[in-house]
């Protein structure tokens, strides 16, 4: 073909057209050697892959760690770490043969025993990992996170250097998936045990064994700058397979700001939260929504701390006020309505159907019903009108617009309600969430892996997720039946449960589910080797480049 195409050219020398060529060769080399740069809509939180809940944290660690296994482009399970996985006949046991010479950053030797080391430290109550219960299906973890068995009782040994004995408290298909999470990551004990309490707080101390590292100093991340930078990690076992030589993210909380950037060349991606930057957008080149399995929703303080949110008919009112599509389309028409409390397009039942119609639920919006149903549970306390404060992120542009709309819609509907509006950082909202410390809060929860578990098991009595501290016995009795044998090994029973436990949910209005996001993006058509699966894979930068 360019043997071809040089010949049909005319009024050019041979020459000349070589000479073109060794400039476009110049040109594609230079542009090779750019970091890919990319932006972030607020503050990194944290290194620590055991504490890391927040999602700029975990897309961050995605680049710098590695684990047994990752998600490949098409969003399936692949070794990464690991070189082998057998599992025995009965679903229980995993014997994972590591790859050869695995290093950490700094030249260490990598072994089974710091997969060892990681999880149990991620298990151990005394560590506080709101992610702790991901690894519940590994023996005896979820006793030793109640504080019920010692650490080292937990189902992993490492035989050797080079291979690990993983026993699952019963069998868990989706077992591998779950791996795939920041929480199953190694770590190196010498190295976290010498850092202490500052292990993660900043890239200079931490430790890496993914395709990137951090940069050192001022140019990595001190834990309050807004400019840090990832270099490619030589000591990653697949390093010749990284392409870019670096990534620089940003922190800009202003969208309109990134978007700028973007079209000055400055940015390779930004992300566009508002239906003004959206239609402002539409034309320029780059242009994509992509799906994006992550859910908003209203989660209820149910503790007792406020008396009037454990009263069902309160919570139901409430639920039957919230107008869901006139919030989206007031504040993301791109944005599509779910009536489970896990987002469409997460997962398959086995009748065909997406698992969010398969279990949809009748939420609905009901402003009479209502109202009546608001009078009644009032009556029920003793009150006249009650006054709630509805708390969101004051860094994310969706929560400002939905607070704002869905205080007005509220108190339109329910005559007798008052909602006092409280924005703060998404840093301050995922700590008063895990704490306690609100009344009705506006929490987004975006999936780790593609199976209702991974939403489901956040409400379970006692789980660290389970943010406003209800306890739905027929949900437990559900999601118990979901997760343990026989119905986990039988599809057509596990999904049958799934939906039981949403419609305990559903029935107790214990949560209430808005939408189902997606994610309107410029993104660089010369940013290459980025899947588009799902906008969750956008920032996988493993086998990413400028081209």
């Amino acid at each position: 073909m360019k043997k071809l195409k040089i010949t049909a050219l005319s009024g050019l020398s041979l020459a000349a057209v070589l000479l073109l060529a060794a400039c476009g060769n110049n040109s594609s080399a230079s542009n090779s050697n750019k970091n890919i740069q990319y932006s972030l809509n607020s503050d990194l939180l944290t290194l620590d892959s055991s504490l890391a809940a927040d999602v700029n944290s975990i897309d961050t660690l995605l680049n710098v760690e590695s684990g047994l296994v990752r998600f490949d482009k098409n969003a399936e399970v692949a070794n990464d770490l690991a070189q082998s996985i057998a599992i025995s006949k009965d679903g229980l046991t995993y014997t994972v043969t590591l790859r050869p010479n695995l290093k950490w950053s700094n030249g260490a030797k990598l072994t089974a025993h710091d997969f060892v080391y990681g999880w149990q430290r991620t298990i151990n109550p005394k560590t506080a990992s709101e992610y702790a219960a991901a690894l519940y299906p590994v023996k005896n973890a979820q006793a030793i996170n109640m504080g019920k068995a010692p650490v080292s009782s937990l189902g992993i040994k490492a035989v050797s250097d080079s291979k690990l004995i993983i026993t699952l408290a019963q069998p868990t298909p989706y077992f591998e998936k779950l791996m795939t999470e920041q929480a199953f990551y190694p770590l190196n004990q010498k190295f976290v045990e010498k850092e202490g309490k500052s292990y993660g707080t900043t890239s200079d101390k931490t430790l890496y064994d993914g395709p990137y590292k951090f940069s050192k100093g001022s140019k990595g991340w001190t834990g309050s700058n807004k400019t840090f930078s990832l270099v490619k990690n030589p000591n990653f076992y697949d390093a010749k397979e990284v392409k870019a030589v670096g990534v620089t993210y940003q922190v800009i909380t202003n969208t309109t700001t990134a978007a700028q950037l973007y079209k000055e060349g400055k940015l390779d991606i930004a992300i566009l939260d508002t239906p003004s930057l959206v239609s402002a957008n539409k034309k320029t080149k780059g242009f994509k929504i992509l799906p994006a399995p992550r859910i908003d929703e209203l989660e209820y303080n149910q503790s007792g701390k406020i008396p009037a949110l454990t009263n069902l008919k309160i919570r139901e009112a409430l639920n039957l006020a919230t107008n869901r599509q006139g919030l989206l389309n007031a504040a993301a028409p791109y944005f599509s309505v779910v009536k489970t409390v896990t987002p469409n397009g997460l997962d398959t039942a086995p009748n065909g159907e997406d698992f969010a119609k398969y279990a949809a639920q009748p939420y609905t919006y009901n402003a009479t019903e209502a109202a009546k149903l608001f009078k009644e549970g009032l009556a029920e306390e003793h009150l006249k009108s009650l006054t709630l404060t509805l708390e969101g992120d004051s860094d994310d542009a969706f929560h400002k617009s939905a607070v704002d709309y869905l205080r007005t819609s509220l108190e339109n509907a329910l005559p007798d309600l008052t909602i006092n509006e409280m924005l703060v950082p998404k840093a301050q909202r995922l700590k008063d969430a895990q704490n306690g410390n609100f009344q009705i809060i506006l929490s987004s929860w975006g999936a780790d892996y593609n199976e209702p578990s991974d939403f489901l098991g956040n409400f379970v009595t006692g789980n660290a997720m389970n943010d406003g501290k209800f306890s739905n016995s027929a949900f437990d009795t559900a999601y118990k039946r979901a997760t343990t044998v026989p119905d986990i090994t039988q599809p057509a029973k596990l999904y049958a449960d799934y939906k039981d436990a949403e419609q305990a949910i559903y029935e107790q209005a214990n949560v209430n589910p808005l939408d189902t996001e997606a994610k309107p993006i410029l993104i660089s058509p010369k940013l290459k080797g980025v899947s588009e699966v799902n906008s969750a894979m956008i920032y996988d930068l493993r086998n990413a480049e400028i081209k």
